[in-house]
């Protein structure tokens, strides 16, 4: 995770968000894994309990469960609301 020097705000790479760029608590959207109809499944926005993977990336996004106990492949950082 970098900074933008004028704010403390992380600046988030382009595409998927990296592990290094995930921090616990923080809200995403994810494609949900742990359903039976994951497959048909609109994304979920949640905030971010536990990381389930470790690599720095992965090709559907890193994997987290969410505080409501789905877990999923993170697309993207939610916005601020």
């Amino acid at each position: 995770m970098f900074f933008d020097g004028s704010t403390l705000t992380p600046c988030l790479s382009a595409d998927q968000p990296t592990r290094e760029e995930l921090l616990t608590g923080m809200t995403v959207e994810i494609e949900q894994t742990n359903a039976d109809n994951a497959d048909d499944a609109d994304p979920l926005v949640g905030d971010v309990v536990r990381f389930l993977s470790d690599e720095h990336t992965q090709p559907g996004g890193v994997k987290v469960e969410l505080e409501s106990g789905v877990t999923g492949h993170v697309n993207r950082v939610a916005p601020d609301k």
